[in-house]
């Protein structure tokens, strides 16, 4: 965006909490100067006060308000995300077992010390500071050049208006917070009504029954078009499904098939008994279903994967039956009288769905608890002015403050000393290895990173660390110009079968204080892209493979790839109505996660554990003056179920003391 994974199994049967549940899609070698120039600066505080360690610090000092003055990644366009300078070192740790060979002790000691700046380690920070007691001195390390993990912000600054759009995580699912997820969005000053009330009612990423168009492509259906119809109602038979399918263009015998299957003509697994059927539905892939029950082929199969894709990371062969169903794709009312009823409920459940979001995304969540943490970080003191106030970086790692934010510094080594009474964390910082001394720490970075952090923790605790594997995906942001030529079009909220781009959109519709993310004002638009780069799975590949495959390939993918292939989608999408990208495109910004969504448990890929022995269980369990919060610690892509892991990781070093 939960504890747990909450998607429907067998045994649960066809919930249709099942469609409400979804991921939250819809998860240094070359340091920035600022970054360079702020660590250097914080050097020189650290080693002591003599005369001339004076006269360097307001040298250093001056330089380095100079610089942050300047300094503000949300407008930073170009490959984002996964930014250069911000895996290096982690990938040399994990991929090499490299650490430095030197490292400077700073005077530094924190009663915190929280690795990870997204939204797991900012809740983190304020947490402990609610339940520690006043005067908590808490450092937040980071290696990207911002802080809100995957929770990013992406300004454009054109023409006097200011255009916002999400750089990774999305939407809140407030059908799912926990009463400690309430607590702490209403300190933040989050009205979770009045942030429904302000998105626009017909964007797709908000509400589920919003306008969600086709684009086919002319490789794979023949001819480049938009097709707008309520294609989500018309996969559960409803309205007038029989004219839409007529205007997929699909060759005769697919279509019939296709109708057929949606209809329900007849029960396609009829051969199995009632148990038989439900093991049926959570061990084989939706594809083979289709391919196999139905007689679909492949191009056909492709229109239900945007969804899919955008949601799981993957495409149909991946998913077993009951999760595509839950997702909304056909078949239910083609698996007998069960089906036909779980197809009712599915269909009523989709106006009780509440996802409300920010105009950058969660990264206003983000925003929330970095003001909340460093109050002369911006002005402002409601969620009403947080879209655009002005954050000012230079305030994040002031020795003045009670927290302090580190950026660009990546986190190598956290160990216990003086025989268990306090903390080593060493980091990272253009290219000089700095450490540090904590109370306590909590790792809210990446689970896959922790055991090369932590060389004390058991063995069995850091195999379960590993056992996932984060999905990968890329999300774009396009400022565009000649937006009255996207009016021309059907809708410029399309899923896209079989194409690069699986899902396109208008960015986030929101109107929040000042800020207004409609299209009034100007005739810029800024449109967002969504890519799966995850292949297709081979026979005896698992999930797992095919996102490790996925993730490398992310890296050796160069910004030009992608600038070649939104202009060529866009060109193909918007062309017919007077759009040209070669001349109407103006600014990309690739947000890059080759680690994104938290790893969640999926039914062909995965046993079932009993309670308290999965992996992301005993993975997250506390070692001393350490403990874990993030998302793959609940098994959970979502922004409550990265909040959740805070509490409990600050409840933890609370009682340890």
């Amino acid at each position: 965006m939960g504890s747990s994974n909450d998607k429907p199994t067998a045994q649960e049967g066809f919930s249709p909490a099942g469609v409400i549940n979804r991921r939250d899609f819809l998860n240094g070698m070359a340091v920035t100067l600022a970054g360079s120039v702020l660590m250097q600066g914080n050097a020189v505080m650290a080693l002591g006060s003599d005369t001339a360690v004076a006269d360097d610090l307001a040298v250093a000092s001056d330089l380095t308000n100079k610089v942050a003055q300047s300094y503000y990644p949300p407008t930073r366009t170009g490959m984002r995300g996964s930014h250069k300078g911000s895996f290096e070192v982690a990938h040399a740790l994990a991929w090499r077992g490299e650490k430095p060979s030197q490292v400077q002790d700073l005077d530094e000691e924190y009663d915190l010390v929280v690795v990870g700046g997204g939204i797991s380690g900012l809740a983190c920070a304020y947490l402990y500071q609610q339940q520690a007691g006043a005067g908590k001195k808490v450092l937040i390390l980071d290696n990207h050049d911002d802080f809100g993990g995957h929770a990013k912000r992406n300004e454009f600054n054109v023409d006097g208006r200011t255009l916002l759009g999400f750089g990774g995580s999305i939407n809140l699912e407030q059908d799912y917070f926990s009463d400690n997820v309430h607590t702490l969005l209403k300190d933040l000053g989050v009205d979770l009504e009045a942030l429904e009330n302000a998105v626009d009612s017909d964007f797709v990423l908000a509400n589920s029954s919003g306008d969600l168009g086709y684009f086919l492509n002319a490789q794979t259906y023949g001819s480049n078009r938009i097709l707008h119809n309520p294609w989500r109602q018309i996969w559960l038979a409803q309205g007038d499904y029989g004219e839409a399918v007529k205007t997929l263009g699909l060759a005769m015998p697919q279509q019939e098939k296709l109708l057929a299957l949606i209809s329900g003509e007849r029960d396609l697994l009829d051969d199995l008994s009632l148990l038989k059927k439900r093991k049926y539905l959570s061990t084989t892939d939706y594809a083979s279903f289709l391919r196999e029950r139905a007689g679909l082929e492949a191009s056909t199969i492709a229109l239900f994967e945007p969804i899919m894709q955008a949601i799981y990371g993957c495409g149909a062969e991946c998913l077993s039956v009951a999760e595509a169903l839950a997702l909304g794709s056909p078949g239910l009312k083609s698996l007998g009288w069960i089906g036909s009823l779980a197809n009712s409920l599915l269909s009523g459940s989709a106006a009780d769905i509440r996802t409300p979001m920010f105009p950058d995304g969660n990264a206003s969540i983000a925003r929330l608890l970095v003001r909340k943490l460093i109050p002369t970080v911006a002005a402002g003191d409601s969620m009403h002015d947080i879209a655009a106030a002005q954050f000012d970086y230079a305030q994040l790692d002031q020795p003045t403050n009670q927290n302090r934010i580190r950026l660009n510094s990546t986190a190598v080594n956290c160990v216990h000393s003086d025989n268990g009474e306090r903390l080593q964390v060493t980091y990272v910082n253009a290219d000089e290895a700095y450490r540090i001394r904590a109370k306590h720490c909590i790792l809210a970075c990446y689970n896959a990173l922790i055991p090369h952090l932590c060389p004390e923790l058991p063995e069995a605790q850091k195999r379960q660390l590993g056992y996932g594997s984060k999905t990968p995906l890329v999300y774009c942001n396009v400022l565009v110009r000649n937006g009255a030529a996207l009016d021309r079009a059907p809708t410029t909220q399309c899923a896209c079968p079989d194409s690069f781009f699986a899902l396109v959109s208008k960015a986030p519709p929101v109107r929040l204080g000042t800020y207004n993310g409609t299209n009034a004002g100007g005739d810029q638009r800024l449109l967002f892209m969504n890519h799966v780069p995850t292949p297709r799975a081979e026979t005896g590949q698992n999930i797992k493979d095919v996102y490790r495959l996925a993730r490398h390939s992310l890296y050796t993918t160069p910004f030009a790839t992608f600038e070649d292939e939104i202009k060529q989608q866009l060109n193909a999408m918007f062309g017919a109505y007077g759009f040209d990208a070669y001349r109407d495109v103006a600014a990309i910004t690739v947000n890059r996660w080759s680690h994104g969504y938290a790893y969640e448990y999926m039914d062909l890929h995965d046993p079932e554990w009993p309670k308290g022995q999965a992996p992301h269980e005993i993975a997250r369990t506390r070692k001393g003056r350490i403990s874990i919060a993030n998302s793959d610690s609940e098994a959970h892509a979502y922004l409550h179920a990265a909040i959740d892991a805070a509490w409990r990781a600050v409840d933890e070093q609370v009682k340890f003391g």
